[in-house]
């Protein structure tokens, strides 16, 4: 801590040597140096510095105020100082005492402490919009997916031309294309923002791999390129679910960038601390250029025009995922030469159980309720939700299968009071209603000895994981995210009530 004074006649400083060394100085004696105490504080603190003074002289009162001033080395230093005015026996004040310290590392805490706030604020509010934004995407595009499948099923047993065929599957393509975009973007976000769950456990890599292929096989073949994995090896580290999304990726991209007659190649080698898996294809390559931003969300490195679909956030992902996993990514490539992923995850302690196949999304999603070991008795299914077009489309699926009956309410007030009455099998809740939310729905329900047992099921565009994994918790039998895949609804039916052979 430094000590000073100032005489008010004779204008006349004088600083002890912390003062001087508080600057970044060597010691110069006990007068301040002429006119430098002044330019060595910041310019925009200047004012602030003068008015303290002056404050302190009118008033006869001791006061605090804080400034930075400037090192030799072109730093800048912040000081907190309390002055104290001294008086004549008149009362005038003729002199001024105070002292300087140096408040740096508190001031720079309290701005990194600032911006940590600010940047959870942001991160919140990007979050909180994009979830906004996927349920107002998802809602429409439940309607657009749900009646186009509709009529895809119908015009199996219609007279349509192939082209009324044709646009129906263009529609179709356009809203999936759609909603891949929008899944990728809420994954990218997530991941960024720390919020993505990830269940890291030992599995087999040949494994994951074998669960792979025959998913990005037909697309092998609309684009003449072949398939060819070697023997693999190692168990890895990793999370099951978002490992297949990152093969899916890497091959799909693999497969789509590639040439006719290509070959996409699959390899692994395992050492003592983990297992490398390589991705091979013999595509078109890419400059230095485009290798530098290779991982950038939404950059499609200069091939918007190729004709191939893309929106340039998958790569982001997959980087992501493999070192939210533990793992690390990195490419080669040359123009006309192709190009190789080389994924690198860490060994599993000890091997893995046996991989079970993969399931369907609707064997996911209603695993909790098909856990229960029996069909529900009935065929009475309530629909609490209050967008008419979401409600039409439930029920043109329930119409699908001639045995069950459906019924709806718009609010959850009346969904609650209509399941009391009518005692349904299952119940299909909206997660938001205009009344409250599904959460309170299921709090009522699950309230009432009648209901309390009846099993419900989230059918919802809120689509983040934390929304699907704080239902599940809260005691959804299942969470349906929106747009609704209509293969997956009707199996799932089929699963929970059966199928009569009237409806089959």
């Amino acid at each position: 801590m430094g000590t000073w004074e100032q005489d008010l006649e004779t204008l006349t400083v004088f600083w002890d040597e912390q003062m001087f060394r508080l600057r970044g100085l060597e010691p110069e004696g006990s007068l301040a140096p002429i006119g430098r105490g002044r330019e060595l504080v910041h310019p925009d603190d200047r004012e602030r510095v003068l008015e303290a003074w002056q404050a302190a002289t009118r008033s006869g009162e001791p006061v605090s105020y804080e400034f930075r001033v400037r090192w030799p080395d072109g730093s800048y230093r912040w000081l907190a100082s309390r002055l104290a005015p001294v008086k004549n026996e008149q009362g005038v004040v003729v002199r001024q005492i105070g002292v300087n310290w140096d408040v740096t590392e508190s001031k720079n805490a309290e701005a990194a402490r600032q911006e940590r706030a600010l940047a959870l604020r942001e991160s919140q509010a990007k979050s909180q919009f994009l979830a906004r934004m996927s349920h107002e995407l998802r809602t429409p595009l439940n309607a657009v997916l749900g009646f186009t499948q509709l009529l895809q099923v119908e015009a199996e047993s219609a007279l349509l031309q192939p082209a009324q065929r044709s646009k129906l599957d263009h529609v179709r393509n356009a809203g999936e294309h759609l909603l891949s975009l929008i899944t990728d973007v809420l994954d990218l976000s997530t991941l960024e923002a720390g919020g993505m769950r990830l269940q890291i456990e030992p599995l087999l890599l040949a494994q994951a791999v074998h669960d792979a292929l025959p998913l990005v096989e037909p697309l092998a073949r609309k684009y003449h390129v072949t398939l060819l994995a070697q023997a693999l090896s190692g168990s890895v580290m990793a999370d099951p679910t978002r490992l297949r999304q990152v093969l899916l990726n890497l091959l799909s991209n693999a497969i789509k960038y590639n040439r006719p007659q290509g070959v996409v190649r699959i390899a692994s080698q395992t050492d003592a601390t983990g297992t490398t898996l390589r991705i091979v294809d013999t595509g078109r390559g890419m400059t230095a250029q485009q290798l530098a931003h290779l991982f950038e969300p939404f950059n499609r490195l200069g091939r918007e025009d190729s004709g191939v679909e893309g929106t340039g956030i998958g790569l982001a992902i997959v980087k992501a995922l493999v070192e939210r996993m533990g793992g690390s990514i990195v490419a080669t490539s040359r123009p006309d030469e192709g190009t190789e992923f080389v994924l690198r995850f860490l060994a599993a302690a000890s091997g893995p159980p046996p991989a079970p196949p993969p399931r369907s999304t609707a064997e996911t999603n209603f695993a909790e309720l098909l856990a229960l070991g029996r069909r529900l008795p009935r065929s009475r299914i309530l629909y609490i939700e209050d967008n008419p077009l979401n409600v039409m489309l439930v029920e043109a699926l329930v119409e699908q299968r001639p045995a069950l009956r459906l019924e709806s309410e718009p609010t959850g007030t009346l969904g609650v009071e209509h399941a009391l009455q009518w005692l349904p099998d299952l119940v299909l809740v909206d997660m938001q209603l205009p009344d409250f939310d599904g959460f309170e729905v299921l709090r009522r329900l699950r309230a009432e000895p009648a209901t309390a047992a009846i099993p419900c099921i989230a059918l919802s565009a809120n689509a983040l994981p934390v929304d699907i994994a704080r239902a599940l918790e809260a005691g959804f039998a299942a969470y349906w995210t929106k747009p609704v895949d209509v293969d997956a609804f009707l199996s799932a039916l089929d699963a929970l009530f059966g199928r009569d052979d009237d409806a089959a």
